[in-house]
C-alpha cells in the first residue's frame, strides 16, 4: 500500500478537473482525496503500487477540454493506517498564497448544447443551462476560490434534483458551481425602457423585434450586446448614429459554422477557433458572394464573426417557436461611444434607452466586466489576440523567472489593460478602452482595485508610460501624493518608455533577459519628447537602446493630421510636391495651410511612427480620406494588397525595395521615395498592386534594419511588438524571410501586441 501527493496548477478550478480526478481513482479502486486549495488543486491517491503509478495516465484522456494542467508537483508521502477504500472529494481549503488562477467564461460545450434543443430534456430551451464543461467563470466570481457561494449563483438554491446531480460524482455537473434549471435558476426577462415586462415568452418578444428591424439589448456573459438585423437599413443608421461609428465595422454573430462558411473563406485554423472555448470574434476574409447588406456592417473585405457562445445566443437563432429568416445578426458592444461595455440591467436601460427597444435581461450579476475577445489567424495558422477579454482572461501569463514583489503595470491611455504580477504569474485585466473617456477612467480605477483585491495583494512598484500627459501617468502620480498626505510607504513609482514595454511584453511571455525588436506601432512618447513608432531597439529587462528608425516627419496640427492623414502624406513628400488633384483629402486651401505649417515649423510635431506611414500611404493611394477610427487607412491598404496578392501580383527583389526605403546614415530610414513612387504611380497601375509593394517595402526594410542590429549586438533573438504587427499581411511577408536570416522570432501570443498588451512589459520591467 503505497500513497501519493500531487499538487496540480493551471486552470483547473471550475472546469471539471475534480469529478475527472475522482472517474480517474474511482476506476483503479484508489483511496484519497481531491479538494480545491487557493491556486491549486490538491491530489492524494492510495493504493497499490501499481494502481497509484497508473493515476496520471488514466486522468489525461478524461480531462475536461477547457482545463490546462501548467505543473504537477509530485511527493510519495506515507500511506494511512485506515484503509480508505473510498475516493472523496473535499472542501475547498486553504493554502499559502500565489495567484490563484481563475478559470475563464466558457462557451456552451455540445452537450449542453445538445440537451438545450432536446425536447425530451428537463432543460429544453432553458437559456441558462451549463455543466463543469461551460458557462460564465470569471465574469460572476466575486473571490477566490470558485466555489458557488463565491459567486453570484449564490442567491440560486438548488433544487432538490440540481443538488442531486452536485452530488453525483458521475454526473456531468457534479461540483458544477453554475448549476441550475428553470425551478432554481436565474429568471430571463423582456423588458421595455422603462423597465416594464413585456408579455409572453422574452425569447419570442426579443426575436419578434428584431425581425420587425428594431434594435434589442441582450445581457450576455460579461455585459450587454446590441443586437440587430444588418439587412435593415434604419436599425443600421440608428447604431451606427448611437455608436457614433460612420464606418467602423460591427461584429457579426452567426448562427453555425456553415453560416460562417457562406460569409467568408475560413480555413480549419480560423474555424478551429471559432468553435473553441474561448469564442472570440474572428477576423476573416469576406466571400465575393457574401450578401450585399452586409455592407452595412463592414465595408472592408474582412468581416468580424463569431458563433453564439451562450445558451441565450443559440436560443436567438434556433428558438422552435418562432423561425427566423436570417442566419447572422449584428452583435456589437452594449455600450455607448468609447464607453466601457454595460453590465447591469438599470444601468442599460438608463444608457441604451435611446437605442434599443427591448431589453432581454435577466437576475443573474455580472460581476467583471468582459467584452468579446477579437481574434485573427496568422502564419502557421497560429491564432493572435487583437483585444483580449472574454475566454482569456484571467488566464495568468506564466513567466520562466519570479518577479520581484507585486508590481502593478497600468498599460497606456489607448486599449487600457492594467496587469498585476507577482512570483511567476502575470495576470492581464480584461479589456477596458481608451481613457480619454471620463466612464472609462472611473472604470480602470475599480479594476486596479478589483485585480488586488481579487488576489489580495497591495503593489510593490507601480509602473506606468513615460508619457507626461497620460490619464494613467496622472493616476499613478495622485496615487503616490495620496500615500504622501496619509503618510504610508506606498509603492515605488516607475516610468517605462512605450515601445520598449512593447518589447518587454513579448520578452515577458517567452523567458527573455535580453533582444533586438522592431516595435512599430501609431504612437508612443519617446525619450526625446518626440512620438515614436518605428523603432528598432535593442533590450534588456532593466534598459534599452535605440539603434534605428523610420526617419521623422512633421504631423501638421497635431491630432489633425492623425483625422486627415493626407496632411501626413504631405509632410513627407514635402511641402513642394506637386499633390494637385492626388490628396482627395484636402483642398487647395487646406494645402495651402499645411504647406505653410511645415514650411515655419509651426504646430507641426516630430513622429518616426509605421503606423502614421501607413495612413499616408492610404492617403495617397485614395484608400480614406477622413479617418472615422483608429487603423482604417491602414485596414483598408492590407485589404487591397490581399487583394491584389490573391489576383497574383509580384513582389519586388530586395534590392528595388530597399531603394524606395533607403537607410540613411545613422540608422534611419527614409520613407519619402516610397510615397513618391505610390504618388508618381497610382493612375497607372492599380491601387492593390501599389499596396501590396508598400507592404514588401516595408517588409524588406525591416529585415535589413534586423541585420543591422544583430550584426551591432551579436543578438539573433527578435521580438515584433506593436500595433502594426495586428497586420495579417505584413506578418505572413516578414516571419518567413526573418527565419530564413537565422533570426529567432518572437511575438506577443497571449497578450495583444497593440497597447492592449504594454502592460504586460510594464511589469516585466525590472529596474537596476
Amino acid at each position: 500500500m503505497v500513497r501519493r501527493r500531487l499538487l496540480y496548477r493551471g486552470t483547473i478550478q471550475g472546469v471539471g478537473f475534480r469529478p475527472a480526478v475522482y472517474r480517474a481513482a474511482a476506476c483503479l479502486g484508489l483511496g484519497g482525496f481531491v479538494k480545491n486549495l487557493r491556486s491549486e488543486v490538491l491530489v492524494e491517491v492510495q493504493g497499490s503500487a501499481e494502481a497509484v503509478d497508473a493515476f496520471p495516465r488514466a486522468l489525461e484522456p478524461s480531462l475536461p477540454a477547457a482545463a490546462r494542467i501548467e505543473r504537477v508537483e509530485v511527493t510519495d508521502i506515507p500511506a494511512q493506517s485506515v484503509d480508505e477504500a473510498v475516493f472523496q472529494i473535499l472542501e475547498s481549503a486553504s493554502s499559502p498564497y500565489s495567484f490563484p488562477p481563475v478559470p475563464p467564461d466558457l462557451a456552451t460545450c455540445p452537450d449542453c448544447r445538445r440537451e438545450l434543443l432536446d425536447p425530451s430534456d428537463r432543460r429544453y430551451l432553458y437559456p441558462f443551462i451549463t455543466c463543469t464543461q461551460c458557462g460564465p467563470r470569471y465574469t460572476i466570481l466575486a473571490r477566490t476560490p470558485f466555489d458557488r457561494v463565491n459567486t453570484s449563483m449564490r442567491p440560486f438554491a438548488q433544487c432538490p434534483e440540481c443538488a442531486r446531480e452536485y452530488a453525483d460524482p458521475m454526473n456531468r455537473r457534479f461540483h458544477s458551481q453554475t448549476n441550475s434549471c428553470r425551478l432554481c435558476g436565474p429568471r430571463l426577462r423582456c423588458v421595455d425602457a422603462g423597465g416594464a415586462d413585456l408579455p409572453g415568452d422574452p425569447l419570442e418578444e426579443a426575436i419578434g423585434a428584431l425581425a420587425r428591424g428594431e434594435i434589442v439589448a441582450v445581457q450576455g456573459i460579461g455585459g450587454f450586446h446590441l443586437a440587430a438585423d444588418p439587412s435593415r437599413p434604419q436599425a443600421m443608421e440608428k447604431l451606427r448614429d448611437a455608436k457614433e461609428r460612420q464606418r467602423k465595422p460591427f461584429a457579426l454573430m452567426v448562427r453555425d459554422i456553415e453560416e460562417a462558411r457562406a460569409l467568408c473563406e475560413l480555413t480549419s485554423a480560423e474555424e478551429a477557433i471559432l468553435g473553441s472555448t474561448e469564442s472570440p470574434i474572428v477576423i476573416a476574409p469576406r466571400r465575393l458572394r457574401a450578401p450585399v447588406h452586409l455592407a452595412a456592417a463592414s465595408d472592408t473585405d474582412t468581416l468580424g464573426l463569431l458563433l453564439p457562445y451562450t445558451p441565450l445566443h443559440i436560443l436567438l437563432f434556433l428558438l422552435p417557436t418562432v423561425p427566423i429568416p436570417y442566419g447572422h445578426l449584428v452583435m456589437t458592444s452594449g455600450n455607448r461611444a468609447n464607453e466601457p461595455i454595460v453590465t447591469d440591467p438599470d444601468e442599460a436601460r438608463a444608457t441604451l434607452g435611446g437605442v434599443a427597444r427591448l431589453f432581454l435581461v435577466n437576475d443573474r450579476r455580472i460581476i467583471s466586466r468582459a467584452d468579446d475577445s477579437i481574434a485573427r489567424v496568422g502564419s502557421g495558422a497560429k491564432p493572435f489576440l487583437l483585444r483580449r477579454s472574454r475566454g482569456f482572461v484571467p488566464r495568468l501569463i506564466r513567466t520562466e523567472t519570479a518577479l520581484d514583489g507585486v508590481v502593478l503595470g497600468l498599460g497606456g491611455d489607448l486599449k487600457s489593460a492594467p496587469a498585476l504580477g507577482r512570483g511567476r504569474d502575470i495576470h492581464l485585466s480584461a479589456y477596458l478602452g481608451d481613457l480619454d473617456d471620463p466612464t472609462t477612467m472611473s472604470q480602470f480605477d475599480l479594476q486596479v482595485q478589483a485585480m488586488q483585491e481579487l488576489y489580495g495583494v497591495a503593489p510593490d512598484r507601480l509602473v506606468h508610460d513615460m508619457h507626461p500627459l497620460y490619464r494613467s501617468t496622472r493616476w499613478a502620480e495622485r496615487f503616490e501624493a495620496d500615500g504622501a498626505r496619509q503618510s504610508r510607504t506606498g509603492p515605488a513609482r516607475l516610468a517605462v518608455q512605450h515601445h520598449f514595454a512593447h518589447i518587454l511584453s513579448v520578452m515577458a511571455e517567452h523567458g527573455l533577459e535580453e533582444a533586438i525588436g522592431l516595435a512599430f506601432d501609431g504612437t508612443g512618447y519617446g525619450t526625446d519628447g518626440t512620438t515614436w513608432g518605428g523603432e528598432f531597439l535593442h533590450a534588456t529587462r532593466s534598459d534599452f537602446r535605440r539603434l534605428g528608425h523610420f526617419e521623422p516627419f512633421g504631423l501638421p496640427g497635431g491630432e489633425a493630421a492623425v483625422l486627415n492623414p493626407a496632411r501626413i502624406a504631405l509632410s513627407i513628400l514635402g511641402p513642394r510636391a506637386n499633390v494637385a488633384d492626388a490628396l482627395t483629402g484636402l483642398d487647395d486651401r487646406q494645402i495651402a495651410l499645411v504647406r505653410a505649417m511645415l514650411e515655419k515649423g509651426v504646430n507641426c510635431p516630430l513622429c518616426s511612427s509605421l503606423g502614421r506611414i501607413f495612413d499616408a500611404a492610404a492617403a495617397v493611394l485614395g484608400l480614406v480620406d477622413r479617418v472615422t477610427y483608429e487603423g482604417e487607412g491602414p485596414i483598408r491598404l492590407e485589404g487591397a494588397a490581399l487583394r491584389a496578392r490573391a489576383q497574383g501580383a509580384g513582389a519586388p527583389d530586395e534590392g528595388t525595395a530597399l531603394a524606395l526605403l533607403p537607410f540613411k546614415e545613422g540608422f534611419t530610414i527614409d520613407s519619402r521615395p516610397l510615397l513618391e513612387e505610390l504618388l508618381a504611380q497610382r493612375r497607372r497601375r492599380p491601387v492593390g498592386e501599389l499596396a501590396l509593394l508598400f507592404h514588401h517595402a516595408v517588409a524588406f526594410a525591416s529585415i535589413e534594419g534586423a541585420r543591422r542590429m544583430r550584426r551591432e549586438t551579436g543578438i539573433a533573438a527578435l521580438a515584433l511588438s506593436g500595433g502594426v504587427f495586428q497586420n495579417l499581411l505584413l506578418r505572413e511577408l516578414l516571419l518567413p524571410l526573418l527565419i530564413q536570416e537565422g533570426f529567432h522570432v518572437f511575438l506577443n501570443e497571449k497578450a495583444p501586441p497593440g497597447d492592449g498588451g504594454i502592460s504586460v512589459g510594464q511589469v516585466w520591467f525590472a529596474p537596476k
